[in-house]
């Protein structure tokens, strides 16, 4: 009878630790199609293409053919096509392929045109968004797909010889991230095929993994933090006082990979363990599928460009700052309604359809503890970036909400100094 009970106890205490491991995450593996390269434009990052890439994979194509490459868009003396020659050379070991599809946004247009020019055995196709197009296309073909509601590359026009797609309602963001892009992306790399799915379909498994660099200037540390806590979306509150999952990325910026549940809200922070690093808490809205390119945007330290007019956000324990984040389209006035604690954002002063508006800070810039909502002076020279005078007090704990078009995100409101900056990720 004892050695029965032995046997039990065994044999449950085998059970429990088999329901406490955490199953396996496979590697993606090539699926055999000619992989596609994406460049981002100014002041973006890989994670332009986040929505592209969960298309392309609820379409045959694998996670391991699809790949961001990272530029310095605030340096362009940088040698930008030996690091992306490298990086496609990576790419055709990994996959086994000879060529790649090459696809540029905006000032990415001009890398990859670039590219190209030296390097033209490599290239499958061209694609051109958003960008500076060439007057005619030559040995290499040519996809060109521009908007006539793009207020920033104001110069659209047909390439002689290309395949051109004009749009009449997306933004200078959306012409990379919307769903008439990829379906003509899709058809122009499988010989005129049209995808099955138009729009990301979901998964039961759902691996998520991505980067964490500076803002702006793209720069991707080891040892970068990543702590991943479950919110509860009524509130923003964390449910729990421990991270579900922690991460420090690995010398190119990675983290990852993490497994995360359907239908769950959850707050990413991140920050560098370097001096003057500031944590910064994203909040997203729930994921259905599987993603790569989940981007934590860190601020720059020193004298960058990104850090010198990030530096003047407000590091005050009596208030809270808290960004907008548009991570497929702007926040455009008459088009969009963007609200943040019940004052209403998509007006001409914030996000009029010039400046396209993809991230708005938000805090009490003149500290007189009052919501004035005036433009801040910082963000004035830039175009994609708004600032907006609204206090978010941080005396007792407190909720922080945020909609667009009726999608709401709340936040905890962090005291600015000890706890660091929200940023609230609309896709």
């Amino acid at each position: 009878m004892r050695n029965l009970w032995i046997v039990c106890l065994l044999f449950i205490a085998a059970c429990s630790k088999n329901n406490n491991t955490e199953t396996p995450i496979p590697e993606p593996t090539p699926s055999g199609k000619t992989p596609i390269v994406f460049l981002h434009g100014f002041l973006a990052s890989g994670d332009t293409y986040e929505k592209q890439v969960k298309r392309f994979s609820s379409n045959g194509y694998s996670l391991a053919d699809l790949y961001a490459f990272d530029w310095n868009s605030l340096d362009f003396a940088a040698n930008n096509i030996a690091k992306l020659d490298a990086f496609i050379n990576d790419v055709l070991a990994k996959t086994g392929a000879t060529q790649v599809e090459l696809v540029g946004h905006s000032a990415g247009t001009r890398v990859v045109q670039d590219y190209t020019i030296v390097h033209r055995s490599k290239v499958k196709h061209l694609v051109l968004l958003a960008g500076f197009p060439p007057n005619n296309q030559d040995s290499t073909p040519i996809l060109n797909i521009y908007s006539t509601y793009d207020f920033i590359a104001t110069g659209g026009k047909d390439v002689i010889g290309g395949t051109n797609l004009k749009l009449t309602d997306k933004d200078h963001y959306e012409v990379a991230t919307c769903r008439q892009t990829f379906e003509t992306m899709y058809q122009f790399f499988n010989d005129g095929a049209l995808p099955t799915n138009p729009e990301y379909i979901a998964e039961s498994d759902i691996i998520l993994s991505g980067k964490a660099g500076t803002f702006g200037e793209n720069i991707f540390l080891a040892n970068t933090n990543v702590e991943i806590y479950k919110v509860d979306p009524t509130t923003g509150f964390r449910i729990g006082s421990q991270a579900v999952k922690k991460f420090l990325t690995n010398s190119n910026g990675y983290w990852g990979p993490f497994r995360a549940e359907a239908n769950t809200y959850y707050e990413f922070v991140v920050y560098d363990n370097i001096s003057g690093s500031r944590k910064i808490h994203y909040y997203r809205e729930p994921f259905i599928r599987s993603d790569k390119l989940v981007y934590l945007r860190t601020f720059p330290t020193g004298s960058s460009i990104a850090g010198l007019f990030l530096s003047g956000l407000p590091k005050d324990d009596q208030q809270s700052v808290t960004a907008f984040f548009g991570a497929s389209q702007a926040a455009i006035a008459g088009r969009d309604e963007l609200i943040i604690d019940g004052n209403i954002l998509s007006n001409n002063t914030f996000c009029s359809k010039e400046n396209t508006t993809i991230a708005l800070f938000t805090y009490d810039d003149n500290k007189n503890k009052n919501t004035d909502l005036f433009s801040i002076a910082t963000f004035a020279s830039f175009p994609f970036l708004k600032g907006a005078d609204i206090y978010y007090p941080t005396v007792t704990p407190g909720s922080i909400s945020m909609s667009l078009n009726s999608r709401v995100l709340k936040a905890r409101n962090w005291k600015s100094a000890t706890e660091g900056v929200n940023v609230m990720v609309f896709e």
